[in-house]
């Protein structure tokens, strides 16, 4: 049997949480040898930061905001952000850029609107690839959209075969903008095709807005403002009425799904606080739909972080050994990047990315459009 080729990909992620853009680069063959390479983290200014949650929407005229000027002024900025961020993460670890074979890049999403049949991810991959002179992999919910899925969690066949060689029930949870989880049994011979996942509720996307917009920094750090605070349980209460939360998964989140209208009479320290718990227990009724308890919780994202969100959510899911992807020696602030890596690679070899348990597709099916330079 010949060997499978080994891939070269370089990641680009930016999350809902819309601070910054991760870079990473991942050697596979694009199905089960991974081997994590360098990552990195280039922060958005403040004022680009703002600019760009400033079009995120719940719902939204795709056709007319195409060509709305202040969303391709954006997106123009936006790409130029990234081909900055590569060139200087390339530079910085010594890498040829000639040996990238594949660029998969996200984009950032503005607004993530499955039911009405679209998932909008800024980001002008035709010019990035351009620029490179390297192929670049975006688009990856448009397919799974088009074919009645979710077009979201896209990153559970890299947790699985990332986390292949632990034979236990695990739960890999990402603390990012929006929490999302994937759940596998790898002492089942059926985990993969068992494999479920869905975006548990708000994370870090709440925090920070609550936290900036009621004082001058961008999170908080190490959760110290939110352990001087009191949890409203009431407030929490009623954000867990939302249908999203007794809704059957697979199903997925739009960061503007959720508001800080609940919160407006709170203090900063309280509104910390409870947002925190929310995170929190919004995993803890994820765990409602799966077949069993898991045997070890792995956390990636920037709410890892977080030490008192990492607290609570030891404290709620206390059936379950919670861990940090440190403890595998895993960067968690460059898992998403790294898992773009790994869809571009599965796209160039047409395998799939999204799956019946995790997006709510009939089938297994590749995603994403190669963008060839020209």
């Amino acid at each position: 049997m010949l060997n499978s080729k080994i891939y070269t990909a370089l990641g680009l992620m930016s999350g809902t949480s819309a601070d910054g853009i991760d870079v990473a680069i991942l050697i596979t063959d694009g199905k089960t040898k991974i081997k994590l390479g360098p990552s990195g983290y280039y922060p958005f200014s403040k004022s680009f930061s703002v600019k760009i949650k400033s079009i995120f929407k719940k719902k939204l005229n795709i056709q007319k905001s195409r060509k709305q000027k202040r969303i391709v002024q954006i997106e123009n900025e936006f790409t130029h952000l990234n081909l900055i961020a590569i060139n200087k993460f390339l530079k910085k670890n010594k890498i040829n850029k000639k040996k990238i074979d594949v660029i998969g890049f996200h984009g950032q999403t503005i607004s993530h609107n499955p039911s009405n049949g679209y998932s909008w991810q800024i980001g002008n991959s035709q010019k990035l690839a351009n620029l490179l002179n390297i192929k670049v992999v975006s688009n990856f919910r448009e397919n799974d959209i088009q074919n009645g899925g979710q077009g979201a969690p896209l990153t559970p066949i890299f947790h699985y075969y990332l986390t292949k060689k632990i034979k236990r029930k695990i739960c890999f949870i990402n603390l990012g903008g929006i929490s999302n989880v994937t759940y596998f049994n790898h002492q089942s011979k059926t985990s993969l095709k068992n494999m479920l996942a869905f975006d548990a509720g708000p994370c870090c996307s709440l925090i920070d807005d609550w936290v900036s917009r009621n004082s001058n920094k961008k999170f908080d750090h190490f959760g110290l403002l939110a352990r001087k605070g009191n949890i409203k349980k009431e407030i929490i209460r009623n954000f867990l009425k939302k249908s999203y939360f007794s809704k059957l998964p697979p199903k997925s989140l739009d960061r503007s799904f959720f508001s800080l209208s609940l919160l407006r009479k709170l203090n900063i320290e309280d509104g910390t606080a409870t947002l925190n718990n929310l995170a929190a227990e919004s995993l803890l009724k994820a765990f409602d739909y799966f077949p069993n308890n898991p045997d070890v919780c792995i956390l990636s994202g920037g709410g890892r972080l977080n030490k008192f969100l990492v607290e609570l959510i030891s404290n709620k899911l206390e059936k379950s050994q919670v861990l940090l992807t440190e403890k595998y020696n895993w960067n968690g602030d460059s898992i998403e990047a790294h898992a773009f890596a790994y869809l571009s690679v599965r796209k160039l070899l047409n395998l799939p990315i999204t799956f019946p348990k995790t997006t709510g597709i009939k089938k297994p099916l590749t995603a994403g459009r190669i963008f060839s330079f020209i």
